[in-house]
Formats: C-alpha cells, sequence, structure tokens
C-alpha cells in the first residue's frame, strides 16, 4: 500500500516538473499555416485586423463601382478570414475580381482578393463577403393608407442597411411629398420609390377650363372631368354644350390645355 502511494505522488510530481532541454518559462508561440515565419510572432496580424484589411478593401472595390463613400458601405460576414496571409500592416490588399454593376455588389458576394506581402510574396484568394449600403431613408411614422397624401408628419428619417439591389428608396423628400400611397404603408417600413405614385390634381366630375392658344388669341371653354388628372398627362373633358370628349394636356388643377 505504501508503495502505491509513493507510486502516486512520484507521478503528480513529474507533470509538474519542465522536460530536459525545454525552458519551462518561455511560452510558445504557435504561427498560423502559410505564416512567414521570417516576419517574426510580433508582426502576424490578429484574426480582427485581418478581417479589417479585408473587409476595406472590399469597401474600396464597392464604393468605385457604386460612387459611395466608403463609410456608408458596410461589409460583413467575410468567409474564410486570410490569416496566414496577411502578415503586417504594410501588407497591400486589394480585390482584383469582384461583382460588377450595381445589382451584384450588394448582398452576398463573391471577391478575389490579391496579398502582396512586404516581404515580397504574393498570393490570391476567393472570399465570400455580405455588402450593404448605410444610408437614411425615410418610414411612415403612422399607417398611410392607399390613395392617401403624403405629408412630412407622416414621415421620419432612419438609417438603414440596404441589402438588395433593386429597391430604390427616396433620398429627397421632395420625392414623396405630395405623391400618394399606391397601397398600404406601415409605421416604420422604409419607403420605396414604387410604393408611391402622382397625386391627381382634378378629380373625376371637376369642372375645370379647356383652352386653346393660337396667334395672339386664347380661345376657351368650361367642361368637366371625365377623369382623374395628373399635371403634364393627358385627360378627357367633356364640354358642357357637348357630348364628345376632348383631350388635352393638364397645365393645374382646373385648366386643361388642347394642342392647336
Amino acid at each position: 500500500m505504501t508503495k502505491q502511494i509513493f507510486k502516486i505522488a512520484v507521478c503528480s510530481l513529474m507533470l509538474f516538473l519542465p522536460l530536459p532541454g525545454i525552458d519551462s518559462g518561455r511560452s510558445e508561440t504557435y504561427y498560423p499555416i502559410g505564416a512567414n515565419f521570417a516576419e517574426g510572432a510580433g508582426n502576424i496580424l490578429s484574426e480582427e485586423k485581418v478581417a479589417g484589411k479585408m473587409k476595406s478593401a472590399i469597401r474600396d472595390y464597392v464604393s468605385d463601382r457604386l460612387q459611395k463613400d466608403p463609410i456608408r458601405i458596410n461589409v460583413k460576414a467575410v468567409n474564410p478570414i486570410l490569416t496566414g496571409k496577411i502578415l503586417s500592416e504594410n501588407d497591400v490588399v486589394e480585390v482584383t475580381q469582384g461583382p460588377e454593376g450595381g445589382r451584384g455588389l450588394m448582398g452576398r458576394g463573391l471577391f478575389l482578393l490579391s496579398v502582396k506581402q512586404q516581404s515580397g510574396g504574393v498570393s490570391d484568394s476567393w472570399v465570400t463577403a455580405e455588402v450593404s449600403v448605410v444610408r437614411k431613408v425615410f418610414v411612415a411614422t403612422r399607417p398611410i393608407k392607399r390613395k392617401e397624401r403624403i405629408n412630412p408628419d407622416s414621415l421620419a428619417v432612419l438609417t438603414f442597411y440596404q441589402v438588395r439591389p433593386d429597391e430604390l428608396y427616396a433620398e429627397k423628400v421632395d420625392e414623396l411629398l405630395g405623391k400618394q400611397a399606391q397601397r398600404l404603408i406601415l409605421p416604420g417600413a422604409p419607403i420605396t420609390l414604387d410604393m408611391v405614385e402622382d397625386a391627381p390634381v382634378m378629380s373625376k366630375g371637376d369642372r375645370v377650363t379647356l383652352f386653346v392658344e393660337g396667334e395672339g388669341i386664347i380661345i376657351s371653354a368650361t367642361g368637366q372631368a371625365k377623369e382623374d388628372g395628373f399635371l403634364g398627362r393627358q385627360v378627357g373633358v367633356l364640354p358642357l354644350d357637348g357630348n364628345q370628349p376632348i383631350y388635352g394636356t393638364v397645365v393645374s388643377a382646373s385648366k386643361v390645355k388642347v394642342a392647336f
């Protein structure tokens, strides 16, 4: 029994003793696979910094093609992280091939990154990344019913990360004010241009003035709009003393110009 206890004590002590030829006070550094050992451990970038250089290269690539400030472009979900290929802050990382055109630049895309190491090595790697454009959009502050006109009190501005390139958002409030909703717009929903339409300046049945401009003369008559009229568009007007509609261009809420 005493011998057994002695063996256990010796084995336990060996676990804490340094092996011959190894300095127990030295911490071991593990290099990533493919790392350039000549760079030294102090110059190996952390995974976070490597990802940052990759994201910066992708932001620059997308910014050049969207012609937007890189600050407004967000890059995430980069895979794989090129630790072991990007080794120092001085390594140059750029996108040599990637999606082209607005439609492919947003959302999840494939990018070919070229890494030029400070030591002279060059390597190319395909990576995927999710790209979004950070923009200010207008949202509804309350439900906006179909055919309801949009006014300033029903709008607010929100920061939004756009990943779908086919969605066109209003960038100026003038693109929305005075227009009407094509369908119900819920509170907090970013408003796209296809959610709104021009509002009519005259309604079916309104009394309007038809006029023709000639050489120094204006001939006018009173009629009734046969349909809703939109500024700059054609509308049919039935003269009060006739039974055949006359078509002209809406120039105001009460006037329709007939081509001579």
